[in-house]
């Protein structure tokens, strides 16, 4: 069982929208395929992505900037990891939003 130490949190919660955004994706496609896409709910996940995208874009700047300065780690983890890891954890949402939507 793997554990979730102290240090890795900060980590584990930049990757929350990218996990949430993933999660809400196949629902809201879904809900959009039968009809029944309500225009406040299309806001809300336009926004989600724009927020999500702006996110991504400041790890992105965070990351170069950290480079030039020569430091290898960006909130105790290394940089390397910050480009793997956002879409990894979209992937996970959509398949977690499959599964509920399956179940």
């Amino acid at each position: 069982m793997a554990h979730l130490h102290a240090k890795h949190m900060p980590f584990a919660l930049a990757m929350l929208p990218f996990f949430a955004i993933g999660i809400a994706s196949p629902v809201t496609i879904q809900d959009w395929w039968r009809d029944r896409l309500l225009p406040g709910d299309l806001k809300a996940f336009l926004i989600g992505w724009l927020v999500l995208g702006a996110w991504e874009w400041a790890i992105l700047l965070s990351i170069r900037s950290k480079k030039r300065r020569g430091q290898d780690q960006l909130l105790g983890q290394a940089l390397s990891s910050w480009y793997w890891a956002p879409p990894f954890a979209f992937v996970l949402g959509v398949v977690s939003g499959i599964v509920f939507i399956c179940n």
